[in-house]
């Protein structure tokens, strides 16, 4: 028996086709015509005979919020390609991945990134370029403010043991400081040298290197706030009522030694690790400011650090008729693992950089002659523009010299 649909209902059925219908030739229009698009990554410049590894591509459909990722580049013509297919539209296309590369016959490994945004995509551009660069786990820490001159004593004399540093969150989540290392340079930047082999576009030499401590999640920071890191967190007013009290610093570098006077121990302050110090005693930032400071964060292990990142140099010393060739042995720190760099120096005096320009092209100072009797009581402090501090790589641009330590501000 054949039922008959009345008038009514045929017209409403018919109806909920063509709308269906519709619907779908929408869909297909607002996705657009689907077509093959290119992504070519470039390996970081500065970087010899990179190698990619765990590299992924994501590109995200600006209206749709549709996600399209590839994780396998081939090698053609000495460029990293892949291919996927996605709707025509406006995309924001992100990279991640890892390098590995040698450098004084150490394998170093290193996270790359890359990002475009508001790429048009149609079958008219069939490719989108990328240069990567290396960047560390967490970015956003900085150094925001170096007080290396120390303070004076009511009688005119030199006090260092209230040196710090701070170190800021200038991102815009909470951020992890465990595994952050301070660490300093190994040449001065008033004395410049040729040495060879010269690793300074790869990597920083050092004399000193303290982490912080914990086991990834144990000392959080805030965006916008800071740390600080002293040289002894104590009260210093007692003793120099110049001074100022450190006693609430989160972190302190203690030295253990055999020196008779020994280093002073806050037991309720967290002390830094000590992985290595080329001195006898303990540590003391040079007061005249030509040493260059810098924020690192290692992918390898103390044990790992200490055995194989070692270099030999040597290099022409010359002073007055003495000239004496220096055979050295110190440890670097592969540029790719450094957070943020600082250099400091003497304007007067002044002969080179003690890192890389991709870390810092200028430097900033306390004083403006050698030995100035002025610097002291003074510190370098990084400028702010609204809420986030100035981070250009260009210490020249980015901190105020010749300023009034936060500390004593605060008196």
């Amino acid at each position: 028996m054949k039922t008959k649909l009345k008038p009514h209902l045929l017209l409403l059925l018919l109806t909920g086709i063509v709308l269906i219908a519709c619907n779908e030739y929408k869909e297909v229009e607002t996705q657009g015509k689907v077509v093959e698009h290119e992504i070519t990554l470039q390996l970081p410049l500065n970087i010899k005979d990179a190698q990619l590894a765990d590299a992924k591509a994501v590109m995200t459909n600006i209206k749709t919020r549709q996600k399209y990722d590839v994780a396998s580049f081939l090698t053609t013509d000495e460029k990293l390609k892949a291919s996927m297919s996605v709707p025509e539209g406006v995309y924001n296309i992100s990279v991640n991945g890892t390098i590995t590369y040698q450098l004084n016959g150490k394998q170093i490994k290193a996270n790359v990134k890359a990002r475009r945004d508001n790429i048009a995509i149609q079958s008219t551009s069939t490719a989108t370029n990328l240069a990567l660069d290396v960047y560390t786990a967490q970015e956003g820490f900085i150094i925001t403010e170096i007080f290396f001159t120390g303070t004076t004593t009511p009688k005119g004399f030199m006090y260092t043991d209230d040196q710090y540093i701070k170190i800021g969150n200038n991102s815009d989540t909470t951020m992890y400081a465990d595994g952050l290392a301070f660490i300093e340079s190994f040449f001065t930047s008033d004395d410049k040298h040729d040495y060879q082999p010269n690793i300074m576009n790869e990597a920083m030499t050092i004399d000193a290197i303290y982490v912080i401590p914990g086991t990834g999640k144990q000392h959080p920071v805030k965006p916008g706030e800071e740390l600080t890191i002293a040289l002894t967190a104590i009260d210093h007013r007692p003793i120099n009522p110049n001074s100022f009290d450190l006693s609430s610093a989160e972190f302190e570098i203690f030295d253990k030694t055999s020196d008779p006077e020994g280093d002073q121990d806050n037991s309720k302050i967290e002390n830094l690790e000590n992985w290595y110090g080329n001195f006898d005693g303990t540590f003391v930032m040079h007061t005249r400011g030509v040493k260059s400071y810098a924020l690192a964060r290692p992918m390898v292990d103390m044990e790992t650090y200490m055995k194989g990142y070692r270099y030999k140099f040597g290099y022409i010393f010359r002073q007055g008729d003495y000239v004496i060739p220096m055979d050295e042995k110190e440890y670097f720190m592969p540029n790719p693992w450094i957070v943020d760099a600082v250099n400091l120096a003497v304007p007067t005096v002044h002969e080179w950089n003690l890192v890389s320009p991709i870390l810092d092209k200028g430097f900033t100072y306390c004083g403006h002659v050698d030995f100035d009797e002025t610097r002291y009581n003074k510190a370098v402090v990084r400028k702010k523009d609204g809420n986030k501090w100035i981070d250009t790589n260009n210490s020249s641009n980015d901190f105020e010299p010749n300023a009034v330590p936060t500390y004593l501000r605060k008196k």
